[in-house]
């Protein structure tokens, strides 16, 4: 079995962590900012140093190409992402990319030629926070989403991911899919609690959860804040907040198999003298069973009918979007708990919650989502941590993962 250098893989992921660093250890890269194009520079970087070919497609996605010895076969895929959420992680994403890198050094080091070549992704804005949705890079690769979409989202300021890509010039003149992959893995922090409750280092992914993400329209009408009678007034926003702090108690009542969160809020015309007259926000359900997420939804519209009766004020929903299972390929989470076990060590087959660019993957190829454990489950927020020894144990999984099904 072969081994990455742990050292240099953490090196990498600290190193990678000066990039839009924050105060509390966490980052910010956000994709296509200035921060991003740095990231992106030194990725490059080191894929060159270690003799990788790098292109770039139109949506920015960046391939680190290992070539095998048959290169007509199609390429195995590895890795995962390098933005992050504002605030975020060091792990989370980052994790990925560099450990299948690691993992080309390491097959170097060994003198290993594999018969298919191998590429390390990193793929764009796979975290949505800037622009929505997230996963966009692969979704656009795997013809889940298309190019004309993706290019005319827009950040809150209304810059479009287009004229992002130019400005940091990471629209690479590589065409966007429309071509075959064997296989891909990615390695990734679990971003909860299961691996480290249970003492267990590697987890091999079956399958996801249900979820709903929708956005919610509250209106009312405009008045003056000071003059307006009180008993007469339709305040938006109030019915807003009626209803998120029902999304939340549902959240409760479902845990914790089930969670519900409002995440975005913004409304009209947000100033200090007038009544708001709209407000809109987003919000996200999960469950692990089809009848928890549907359980949960009828009592979120339940309470908005509730709400709106008492309030007066109007609801509705511009946008909803339901996301069932998706499943991993038995195959490779068998060859990801063989290796594990070969390597000495402890694994367990586990759900995912959060969603990741392996989902878009499935379209195209046998895909396997490889965790380790992050420390209290926490991620997305500055103290996201993984254990150095766990970074590496996962790599060297990635690793001889890849190895076995490259050499096919």
């Amino acid at each position: 079995m072969l081994h990455v250098d742990a050292d240099r893989l953490w090196s990498d992921l600290m190193t990678l962590g000066t990039i839009g660093a924050l105060p509390r250890g966490g980052n910010d890269r956000m994709a296509l900012t200035d921060a991003d194009r740095d990231g992106r520079a030194l990725f490059a970087h080191w894929c060159a140093e270690a003799g990788l070919t790098v292109t770039v497609d139109g949506i920015g996605n960046m391939f680190a190409r290992r070539e095998g010895s048959d290169p007509s076969l199609p390429p195995v895929l590895a890795g995962s992402h390098l933005d992050t959420q504002s605030p975020g992680g060091k792990f989370d994403g980052p994790l990925g990319v560099l450990a299948a890198l690691a993992a080309m050094r390491a097959l170097d080091a060994a003198g290993v030629t594999t018969r298919r070549a191998i590429e390390v992704v990193n793929w764009t804005n796979e975290e949505g926070c800037r622009f929505f949705p997230g996963l966009m890079g692969s979704a656009v690769f795997a013809g889940a989403l298309s190019p004309e979409t993706a290019f005319a989202a827009t950040d809150r300021a209304g810059r479009t991911v287009a004229a992002e890509l130019a400005r940091i010039r990471a629209d690479g003149p590589t065409p966007i899919g429309g071509r075959s992959v064997d296989a891909y893995f990615e390695l990734h922090i679990e971003q909860g609690p299961l691996l480290e409750d249970a003492g267990v280092t590697i987890g091999a992914v079956t399958h996801s959860h249900y979820s709903i993400m929708a956005d919610v329209e509250c209106r009312g009408d405009n008045a003056h804040i000071q003059s307006m009678p009180m008993l007469r007034r339709r305040n938006a926003l109030v019915g807003a907040a009626k209803l998120i702090a029902e999304t939340d108690r549902i959240g409760r009542a479902h845990a914790p198999a089930g969670s519900a969160s409002a995440v975005v809020i913004d409304s009209w015309p947000n100033n200090r003298i007038n009544i708001p007259h709209r407000a809109v926000f987003s919000y996200g359900l999960m469950h692990p069973d089809a009848q928890g997420l549907e359980a949960m939804q009828a009592e979120l519209a339940a309470a908005t009918a509730v709400i709106a009766s008492e309030t007066g004020l109007e609801f509705d929903t511009p946008f909803h979007r339901r996301r069932d299972p998706v499943l991993f390929t038995e195959e490779l989470i068998a060859l990801t708990e063989s290796i594990a076990t070969e390597l000495g060590h402890s694994v367990m087959r586990m759900r995912t919650r959060p969603g990741h660019d392996a989902f878009n993957l499935l379209r195209l190829c046998p895909v396997e989502l490889i965790f380790v454990p992050c420390r209290d489950g926490i991620s997305h927020n500055e103290l996201e941590y993984c254990e150095p020894a766990h970074c590496a144990a996962g790599a060297d999984v990635l690793l001889n993962a890849v190895l076995r099904r490259a050499d096919r």
